[in-house]
C-alpha cells in the first residue's frame, strides 16, 4: 500500500466534489480523480484512488500550530485559587464556604463591560474560603474563591 503525506490548503479544496459520503471526486489541470474512503482514523485515511488503494496523513495549517502549543497542565492541590479573569463588579456569589465543587460547578457571576460572566470553579475541590460579596469591584487577578482538595477532610 502507498503511503502520502499532504499538507492540505483550504484553498485548495475548492475542485473538490463529494458524490456521496465516502466517494469524493477532484477535477483539477483536466484530470480527474476519484477517491473512495475505506477507513479513517485522525488523521490517517485509507482511500481507494482510482482503484489503487492509498493511506493518506493530511494536516491542515490548524494541526501544525496545535502541535507547536503546549495544552495546560493539570492542576495541583496547590492551584486550587480562583482569581478574577478581568476587572469587574460582583454580582452573585453561588457557593457557600464547606460545599463540594468541581469545574462544572458555577461559583460567581462578574459584572464587567456591561455584561455578566459566569465564573465556574477552577477544579474539584471543598470551597475554604470565599474572599468577594456581591457588589464588591475587583480588580483583575484578585483573589475570588480558593478551594481545598476533598481529600484533604
Amino acid at each position: 500500500m502507498q503511503q502520502l503525506r499532504l499538507e492540505v490548503d483550504p484553498a485548495e479544496l475548492s475542485a473538490v466534489r463529494w458524490e456521496d459520503p465516502w466517494t469524493v471526486v477532484w477535477e483539477q489541470g483536466g484530470q480527474r480523480v476519484v477517491l473512495y474512503l475505506l477507513r479513517q482514523e485522525g488523521h490517517t485515511l485509507w482511500l481507494q484512488v482510482n482503484g489503487k488503494r492509498v493511506q493518506v496523513e493530511w494536516q491542515l495549517p490548524v494541526h501544525r500550530y496545535l502541535e507547536r502549543v503546549q495544552l495546560p497542565r493539570a492542576r495541583s492541590a496547590a492551584q486550587l485559587e480562583l482569581r478574577s479573569p478581568m476587572p469587574g463588579l460582583i454580582r452573585e456569589v453561588r457557593v457557600q464556604p464547606g460545599q463540594a465543587v468541581s469545574p462544572r460547578t458555577p461559583v460567581l457571576v462578574l459584572e464587567a463591560m456591561k455584561m455578566e460572566n459566569l465564573l465556574f470553579a477552577p477544579a474539584e475541590g471543598i470551597v475554604e474560603t470565599i474572599a468577594v460579596t456581591p457588589g464588591q469591584a475587583v480588580e483583575k487577578g484578585a483573589l475570588l474563591i480558593r478551594l481545598r482538595a476533598r481529600d484533604a477532610d
